[in-house]
Protein backbone atom coordinates (compact mmCIF):
# COMPACT_ATOMS: atom_id res chain seq x y z
CA UNK A 1 0.00 0.00 0.00
CA UNK A 2 2.91 2.22 1.04
CA UNK A 3 4.47 1.83 -2.41
CA UNK A 4 1.50 2.33 -4.46
CA UNK A 5 1.39 5.42 -2.70
CA UNK A 6 4.51 6.89 -3.35
CA UNK A 7 3.87 6.20 -6.99
CA UNK A 8 1.15 8.14 -7.04
CA UNK A 9 2.88 10.45 -5.81
CA UNK A 10 5.40 10.70 -8.15
CA UNK A 11 2.85 10.45 -11.11
CA UNK A 12 0.82 14.06 -9.39
CA UNK A 13 4.46 15.61 -9.89
CA UNK A 14 5.13 14.31 -13.52
CA UNK A 15 1.35 15.10 -14.60
CA UNK A 16 1.58 18.27 -13.29
CA UNK A 17 4.48 19.01 -15.32
CA UNK A 18 3.74 17.48 -18.37
CA UNK A 19 0.40 19.14 -18.39
CA UNK A 20 1.40 22.43 -17.51
CA UNK A 21 3.81 22.07 -20.44
CA UNK A 22 1.64 20.20 -23.09
CA UNK A 23 -1.54 22.53 -22.40
CA UNK A 24 0.91 25.88 -22.56
CA UNK A 25 2.67 25.23 -25.65
CA UNK A 26 -0.80 23.65 -27.22
CA UNK A 27 -2.37 26.99 -26.89
CA UNK A 28 0.44 29.14 -27.35
CA UNK A 29 1.69 27.57 -30.95
CA UNK A 30 -2.33 27.69 -32.12
CA UNK A 31 -2.26 31.11 -31.58
CA UNK A 32 1.00 31.72 -32.82
CA UNK A 33 0.36 29.74 -36.20
CA UNK A 34 -3.18 30.47 -36.28
CA UNK A 35 -2.56 31.69 -39.98
CA UNK A 36 -1.98 28.02 -41.46
CA UNK A 37 -5.93 27.73 -41.00
CA UNK A 38 -6.36 30.77 -43.72
CA UNK A 39 -3.32 30.54 -46.05
CA UNK A 40 -3.09 25.87 -46.17
CA UNK A 41 -5.58 23.51 -46.13
CA UNK A 42 -4.09 22.02 -42.97
CA UNK A 43 -7.39 23.68 -40.56
CA UNK A 44 -8.96 20.52 -40.06
CA UNK A 45 -5.42 18.52 -39.29
CA UNK A 46 -4.39 21.47 -36.56
CA UNK A 47 -7.61 21.75 -34.83
CA UNK A 48 -7.05 18.25 -33.61
CA UNK A 49 -4.82 19.96 -31.43
CA UNK A 50 -7.85 20.69 -29.03
CA UNK A 51 -7.67 17.12 -28.19
CA UNK A 52 -4.25 17.82 -26.31
CA UNK A 53 -5.51 20.69 -24.77
CA UNK A 54 -8.48 19.06 -23.34
CA UNK A 55 -6.10 16.42 -22.46
CA UNK A 56 -3.75 18.76 -20.77
CA UNK A 57 -6.69 20.52 -18.59
CA UNK A 58 -7.72 16.62 -17.30
CA UNK A 59 -4.31 16.37 -15.84
CA UNK A 60 -4.47 19.29 -13.05
CA UNK A 61 -7.76 17.18 -11.07
CA UNK A 62 -5.95 14.01 -12.30
CA UNK A 63 -2.80 15.31 -9.82
CA UNK A 64 -4.81 16.19 -6.85
CA UNK A 65 -6.83 13.09 -6.90
CA UNK A 66 -3.55 10.83 -6.85
CA UNK A 67 -2.54 13.25 -4.03
CA UNK A 68 -5.59 12.83 -2.12
CA UNK A 69 -5.79 8.74 -2.56
CA UNK A 70 -3.37 7.52 -0.63
CA UNK A 71 -4.33 9.07 2.63
CA UNK A 72 -7.81 7.95 1.89
CA UNK A 73 -7.07 4.30 0.62
CA UNK A 74 -10.08 2.33 1.40
CA UNK A 75 -12.22 5.51 -0.25
CA UNK A 76 -13.81 3.71 -3.28
CA UNK A 77 -15.05 7.05 -4.49
CA UNK A 78 -12.08 8.71 -4.65
CA UNK A 79 -9.92 5.74 -6.26
CA UNK A 80 -12.65 5.27 -8.60
CA UNK A 81 -12.56 9.08 -9.44
CA UNK A 82 -8.95 8.81 -10.00
CA UNK A 83 -9.16 5.97 -12.39
CA UNK A 84 -12.24 7.63 -14.53
CA UNK A 85 -10.25 10.95 -15.10
CA UNK A 86 -6.73 9.22 -16.01
CA UNK A 87 -9.19 6.91 -18.28
CA UNK A 88 -10.73 9.49 -20.14
CA UNK A 89 -7.93 11.75 -20.48
CA UNK A 90 -6.08 8.94 -21.88
CA UNK A 91 -8.47 9.09 -24.37
CA UNK A 92 -8.31 12.38 -24.95
CA UNK A 93 -4.79 12.30 -26.49
CA UNK A 94 -4.58 8.50 -27.96
CA UNK A 95 -7.81 10.66 -30.32
CA UNK A 96 -5.36 13.42 -30.42
CA UNK A 97 -2.34 11.56 -31.51
CA UNK A 98 -4.43 9.52 -33.73
CA UNK A 99 -5.89 12.60 -35.85
CA UNK A 100 -2.66 14.62 -35.45
CA UNK A 101 -1.43 11.75 -37.91
CA UNK A 102 -2.95 13.03 -40.62
CA UNK A 103 -0.83 16.55 -40.33
CA UNK A 104 2.28 14.02 -40.37
CA UNK A 105 0.94 12.51 -43.76
CA UNK A 106 0.53 16.11 -44.99
CA UNK A 107 3.82 17.07 -44.27
CA UNK A 108 5.25 13.84 -45.85
CA UNK A 109 3.40 15.15 -49.30
CA UNK A 110 4.69 19.27 -49.73
CA UNK A 111 2.84 19.63 -53.45
CA UNK A 112 -0.34 19.22 -51.44
CA UNK A 113 1.02 22.20 -49.34
CA UNK A 114 2.39 24.26 -52.06
CA UNK A 115 -0.94 24.00 -54.18
CA UNK A 116 -3.08 25.07 -51.03
CA UNK A 117 -0.51 28.18 -50.60
CA UNK A 118 -0.93 29.07 -54.27
CA UNK A 119 -4.39 28.66 -54.33
CA UNK A 120 -4.80 31.02 -50.30
CA UNK A 121 -2.28 33.47 -52.64
CA UNK A 122 -4.94 33.87 -55.85
CA UNK A 123 -7.38 35.44 -53.50
CA UNK A 124 -5.09 37.33 -51.16
CA UNK A 125 -5.97 40.30 -53.07
CA UNK A 126 -10.01 40.22 -52.13
CA UNK A 127 -9.94 38.05 -48.79
CA UNK A 128 -8.83 40.50 -45.78
CA UNK A 129 -8.43 36.94 -43.33
CA UNK A 130 -5.77 35.72 -46.45
CA UNK A 131 -4.01 39.03 -46.52
CA UNK A 132 -3.40 39.64 -42.87
CA UNK A 133 -2.65 35.88 -42.78
CA UNK A 134 -0.28 35.76 -45.17
CA UNK A 135 1.30 39.06 -43.80
CA UNK A 136 1.63 37.28 -40.43
CA UNK A 137 3.04 34.11 -41.72
CA UNK A 138 5.80 36.05 -43.90
CA UNK A 139 6.40 38.43 -41.15
CA UNK A 140 7.00 35.51 -38.47
CA UNK A 141 9.21 33.50 -40.38
CA UNK A 142 10.86 35.92 -42.43
CA UNK A 143 10.23 34.88 -46.51
CA UNK A 144 8.36 35.64 -49.05
CA UNK A 145 6.23 33.68 -51.55
CA UNK A 146 5.61 30.00 -51.51
CA UNK A 147 8.73 28.94 -53.39
CA UNK A 148 10.19 32.73 -53.79
CA UNK A 149 8.97 36.10 -54.23
CA UNK A 150 8.41 35.76 -57.70
CA UNK A 151 4.84 33.99 -57.18
CA UNK A 152 3.44 37.21 -56.09
CA UNK A 153 3.87 38.85 -59.63
CA UNK A 154 1.60 36.03 -60.80
CA UNK A 155 -1.27 37.84 -58.94
CA UNK A 156 -0.19 41.14 -58.55
CA UNK A 157 2.44 43.69 -59.61
CA UNK A 158 4.38 44.71 -56.98
CA UNK A 159 5.04 42.79 -53.43
CA UNK A 160 3.44 43.24 -50.51
CA UNK A 161 5.09 45.05 -47.46
CA UNK A 162 5.40 41.75 -45.61
CA UNK A 163 7.94 40.40 -47.73
CA UNK A 164 10.53 43.04 -46.62
CA UNK A 165 9.12 42.79 -42.59
CA UNK A 166 6.97 45.44 -42.85
CA UNK A 167 3.17 45.56 -41.72
CA UNK A 168 1.25 47.60 -44.66
CA UNK A 169 -0.29 50.50 -43.42
CA UNK A 170 -2.81 51.69 -45.74
CA UNK A 171 -0.49 53.47 -48.77
CA UNK A 172 -0.34 52.94 -51.80
CA UNK A 173 3.19 53.65 -51.84
CA UNK A 174 4.12 50.86 -49.20
CA UNK A 175 6.39 48.72 -51.17
CA UNK A 176 8.85 46.31 -50.73
CA UNK A 177 12.24 46.51 -52.99
CA UNK A 178 14.27 44.36 -50.78
CA UNK A 179 12.02 41.12 -50.36
CA UNK A 180 12.99 37.90 -48.91
CA UNK A 181 14.83 35.85 -50.78
CA UNK A 182 13.42 32.62 -49.20
CA UNK A 183 9.81 31.23 -49.89
CA UNK A 184 7.94 30.12 -46.87
CA UNK A 185 7.53 26.43 -48.22
CA UNK A 186 10.02 24.98 -46.47
CA UNK A 187 10.07 27.66 -43.16
CA UNK A 188 6.52 26.31 -43.21
CA UNK A 189 7.34 22.40 -43.16
CA UNK A 190 10.09 22.80 -41.14
CA UNK A 191 7.77 24.59 -38.28
CA UNK A 192 4.91 22.05 -38.49
CA UNK A 193 7.47 19.07 -38.25
CA UNK A 194 8.64 20.47 -35.29
CA UNK A 195 4.99 21.56 -33.63
CA UNK A 196 4.25 17.83 -34.77
CA UNK A 197 6.89 15.79 -33.43
CA UNK A 198 7.43 17.37 -30.25
CA UNK A 199 3.28 17.33 -29.59
CA UNK A 200 3.68 13.68 -30.40
CA UNK A 201 6.61 13.23 -28.07
CA UNK A 202 5.29 14.86 -25.08
CA UNK A 203 1.77 13.57 -25.14
CA UNK A 204 3.24 10.24 -25.61
CA UNK A 205 5.19 10.26 -22.29
CA UNK A 206 2.30 11.77 -20.65
CA UNK A 207 -0.06 8.29 -21.70
CA UNK A 208 2.91 6.47 -19.91
CA UNK A 209 2.67 7.96 -17.07
CA UNK A 210 -1.01 7.94 -17.13
CA UNK A 211 -0.87 4.51 -17.77
CA UNK A 212 1.10 3.70 -14.41
CA UNK A 213 -1.12 6.14 -12.37
CA UNK A 214 -4.13 3.93 -13.96
CA UNK A 215 -2.15 0.68 -12.31
CA UNK A 216 -1.36 2.09 -9.10
CA UNK A 217 -4.52 3.56 -8.26
CA UNK A 218 -6.64 0.15 -9.37
CA UNK A 219 -3.85 -1.56 -7.05
CA UNK A 220 -4.64 0.53 -4.36
CA UNK A 221 -8.39 0.20 -5.07
CA UNK A 222 -7.91 -3.75 -4.49
CA UNK A 223 -5.71 -3.64 -2.00
CA UNK A 224 -7.80 -1.56 0.00
CA UNK A 225 -10.98 -3.87 -0.74
CA UNK A 226 -8.68 -7.09 0.48
CA UNK A 227 -8.21 -5.18 3.54
CA UNK A 228 -11.27 -4.43 4.58
CA UNK A 229 -12.31 -7.41 3.63
CA UNK A 230 -9.86 -9.42 5.93
CA UNK A 231 -11.12 -6.79 8.76
CA UNK A 232 -14.45 -7.24 8.72
CA UNK A 233 -13.61 -11.18 8.83
CA UNK A 234 -11.55 -11.39 11.90
CA UNK A 235 -13.43 -9.23 14.04
CA UNK A 236 -15.43 -10.47 16.76
CA UNK A 237 -18.17 -9.37 18.89
CA UNK A 238 -16.44 -9.13 22.34
CA UNK A 239 -18.70 -11.15 25.10
CA UNK A 240 -19.85 -8.98 27.95
CA UNK A 241 -18.41 -9.12 31.33
CA UNK A 242 -20.39 -10.78 33.87
CA UNK A 243 -19.59 -10.53 37.59
CA UNK A 244 -21.33 -12.49 40.34
CA UNK A 245 -21.76 -11.12 43.91
CA UNK A 246 -23.57 -12.88 47.46
CA UNK A 247 -26.53 -10.93 48.02
CA UNK A 248 -27.01 -10.66 52.02
CA UNK A 249 -30.05 -9.11 54.05
CA UNK A 250 -30.59 -5.70 54.70
CA UNK A 251 -28.47 -3.88 58.05
CA UNK A 252 -30.07 -5.18 61.31
CA UNK A 253 -31.95 -8.07 60.45
CA UNK A 254 -30.41 -11.45 61.51
CA UNK A 255 -31.81 -14.20 59.31
CA UNK A 256 -32.21 -17.39 61.38
CA UNK A 257 -30.96 -16.26 65.03
CA UNK A 258 -27.59 -14.91 63.55
CA UNK A 259 -25.79 -12.68 66.11
CA UNK A 260 -25.34 -9.31 65.02
CA UNK A 261 -21.99 -10.16 64.17
CA UNK A 262 -22.77 -12.00 61.32
CA UNK A 263 -24.60 -9.50 59.39
CA UNK A 264 -21.41 -8.95 56.90
CA UNK A 265 -20.77 -12.51 56.97
CA UNK A 266 -22.25 -14.27 53.32
CA UNK A 267 -24.49 -16.83 53.90
CA UNK A 268 -24.06 -20.27 52.49
CA UNK A 269 -27.23 -20.23 50.70
CA UNK A 270 -27.50 -16.54 49.77
CA UNK A 271 -27.85 -16.37 45.88
CA UNK A 272 -25.75 -15.77 43.13
CA UNK A 273 -26.47 -11.91 41.59
CA UNK A 274 -25.25 -11.74 38.16
CA UNK A 275 -24.21 -8.27 36.89
CA UNK A 276 -22.97 -7.06 33.15
CA UNK A 277 -20.74 -4.46 33.27
CA UNK A 278 -21.62 -1.17 30.52
CA UNK A 279 -17.86 -0.90 30.94
CA UNK A 280 -17.45 -4.01 28.80
CA UNK A 281 -19.30 -3.40 25.90
CA UNK A 282 -17.80 -2.00 22.29
CA UNK A 283 -18.63 1.80 22.08
CA UNK A 284 -16.64 2.27 18.73
CA UNK A 285 -16.65 0.47 15.87
CA UNK A 286 -13.54 -1.31 14.91
CA UNK A 287 -14.12 -0.93 10.96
Amino acid sequence: MRSSGLVLFACAGLLLSGGAILGGSVAWSLLRMSYYFWTTDLGVELSSSIMFLAGALLCLPTCWLATVVPYHVKSLSLTATLMALVSVAMVMLSVGLASISGLSRALREPAMINSSMLRAMAIDTFDPAVRSSFAAMQIELRCCGVQSFADWYQHRRTLPPACCGRVWNGKRGDMCDAPYSVGCLRPALAELRYFTYSLSALSSAIVVVMAVTLFAAAYTMVTGVVERGEVLRSYKAPQPLRIACLAHPPHGLAPHGLPAHALHAPHPHAPLVALTSPAAMPHDNPI
